[in-house]
């Protein structure tokens, strides 16, 4: 006969938060907060979006639904901190934000010079810890950089998403949740790349026709994503969009 099992290695995460079996998802004690989406939430450690660590998400093409997927945790933030978008593809839709009922006033838009100063500028927003969200966009970042963005994470309780090409799911990365995103009915195909858990086998559909708003937020939804005008070119913000 077998010895019984250690209640200990049934449930590791009583020795420490960090600690899981291979065989179940992650249930330590760092705080999240919820998809919006319940078929998502399950398929997440802690049951949501972690705050305080790096999420990495990796759209198939720009634009395809990967801000209107984030859209139910911004509504669940403290409307009285910054949302901060850095270096994103497209100018943001200040009226679909309104729509959403985010307040234009929490929005900041930056536009650094180069893809180092777009890194440099969000290690400066997770060390100073006076926003609620970042959302950047990235391409190659070395993994020393990434190992660097995931521990000022951890210590700042921000929700932080840094936005990739879909190749980069091919390289490591000190994330702690790596999805990939493609374009659904209606909505997104979710892949998860990595989570502490096992690993998911089989995609995510989500439908935004039918997403769960919050803070009395309105239930229709338009493209926050937009083609950038030709008066607006990278490095010439337009004044009113720019919190």
């Amino acid at each position: 006969m077998k010895p019984p099992r250690s209640p200990a290695l049934l449930h590791p995460e009583r020795i420490h938060p960090a600690l899981w079996r291979g065989s179940q998802l992650a249930q330590g004690r760092q705080a999240t907060i919820s998809t919006g989406f319940a078929e998502l939430d399950r398929e997440l450690p802690g049951g949501g979006w972690p705050l305080g660590a790096l999420v990495e998400l990796m759209p198939r093409h720009p634009g395809i639904g990967e801000i209107q997927l984030l859209r139910p945790a911004m509504q669940q933030l403290d409307p009285a901190r910054r949302i901060v978008l850095v270096d994103p593809p497209h100018v943001p839709d200040i009226a679909c934000w309104q729509r959403w009922r985010l307040s234009p006033q929490s929005l900041l838009w930056v536009c650094p010079a180069t893809a180092a100063d777009a890194l440099w500028a969000v290690e400066q927003i997770l060390r100073h810890q006076a926003c609620a969200a970042v959302l950047a966009w990235a391409g190659r970042v070395r993994n020393p950089a990434l190992r660097r963005l995931q521990w000022l994470a951890q210590g700042s309780g921000t929700f932080c998403a840094l936005f990739r090409p879909p190749e980069a799911a091919r390289q490591p990365s000190a994330a702690p949740l790596r999805l990939q995103l493609a374009a659904a009915a209606q909505g997104v195909a979710l892949t998860i790349v990595k989570r502490h858990g096992p690993a998911c086998p089989h995609p995510i559909v989500l439908s935004f026709s039918g997403m769960r708003t919050y803070a009395g937020a309105a239930s229709y939804h338009a493209a926050l994503d937009q083609p950038l005008p030709a008066h607006a070119q990278p490095g010439r913000p337009v004044p009113e969009l720019v919190g």
